[in-house]
């Protein structure tokens, strides 16, 4: 008896999850046929780009990583992402 309750109420447990799962994807569908952006905001394209002369210049402005976030805002995920991809 205690495994038939189990296995009744683990599918029931299923059965939202999955309620839960579609009506997430039909309203994400549905903010984006709306033109809504999804995710975390771009950053500035002139903030991006003061940041990578700055980290160019490194070796004139003695500036480190940390303190170029500091100044321009942009994460140093950013920088090193932009800089790897122009590398390329």
């Amino acid at each position: 008896m205690q495994t038939l309750l189990f296995n009744v109420l683990g599918s029931f447990a299923q059965f939202e999850a999955d309620l839960i799962r579609e009506r997430t994807t039909e309203g994400r569908e549905r903010a984006k046929a709306q033109g809504k952006h999804m995710g975390r905001p771009r950053q500035l394209d002139k903030a991006v780009q003061q940041a990578l002369q700055l980290f160019e210049n490194r070796a004139t402005n003695k500036m480190s990583v940390n303190d170029i976030v500091k100044v321009t805002g942009v994460p140093r995920s950013t920088i090193y992402a932009k800089r790897k991809r122009d590398a390329e």
